[in-house]
């Protein structure tokens, strides 16, 4: 089975904003408030990630995200899925079938990533709030087909830190994405972003540190 539900998270689900708004808590809207603050407040960031597919398979590679608009997700050996926001497009690279897509900055859940300022409420919706273990979990629905799954993106608190997230399809599977060796506010070379017809062929395209 492909492994891409993690690009899918970036690329695929569409998400809207007004018809399933809640009217949450003074409590739940700081809640919120405060995952929109930690987002806002990312300039660079870099961290490693572990995948769990619905079949329990693993894979792992390097996220770096600058913001706004930059992005890149690299799988490690032997996943060949490679994504890169490069300013204009997001470019998805799967190179065992040698194919390249290209889509808009206005595409998948995680596009607020992407912009000046994230404001939940203009994104996505928020549909659920959970507490557990000083984690709070933020889960995302899309407003126009409540049967086409969900994202529920996990943070640790004090301090507050991006921990994953976990997407759920519309068959109730869920692939898990956890995020470990977080590093911020570094300076990122910007090779990372760029991606040229020489990346699908290059052998040597990964700029992460693998095993």
């Amino acid at each position: 089975m492909r492994i891409v539900i993690f690009i899918s998270f970036f690329i695929s689900i569409n998400i809207s904003a007004n018809a399933l708004a809640v009217d949450w808590s003074p409590g739940d809207q700081a809640d919120i408030t405060a995952a929109e603050r930690f987002f806002n407040s990312l300039d660079t960031y870099r961290a490693q990630f572990v995948q769990i597919s619905p079949e329990g398979s693993h894979s792992k590679g390097w996220l770096w995200l600058q913001r706004p608009r930059y992005l890149r997700v690299e799988y490690a050996s032997p996943t060949n899925l490679l994504l890169v926001a490069n300013g204009t497009f997001l470019i998805f690279m799967d190179r065992d079938i040698d194919q390249v897509s290209k889509y808009s900055y206005g595409s998948g859940p995680f596009r607020f990533l992407l912009k000046d300022k994230v404001n939940f409420s203009e994104d996505m919706v928020v549909r659920a709030i959970d507490r557990n273990t000083n984690l709070l979990r933020l889960t995302l629905v899309d407003e126009d087909d409540l049967t086409a799954g969900s994202v529920t993106i996990s943070f640790a608190e004090k301090p507050m830190s991006l921990v994953g997230w976990t997407v759920t399809d519309s068959k109730g599977r869920t692939t898990q994405v956890t995020l470990h060796d977080h590093s911020f506010g570094m300076r990122l070379p910007k090779k990372l972003f760029r991606f040229t017809e020489h990346d699908k062929v290059r052998p040597n395209y990964r700029y992460g540190m693998y095993d």
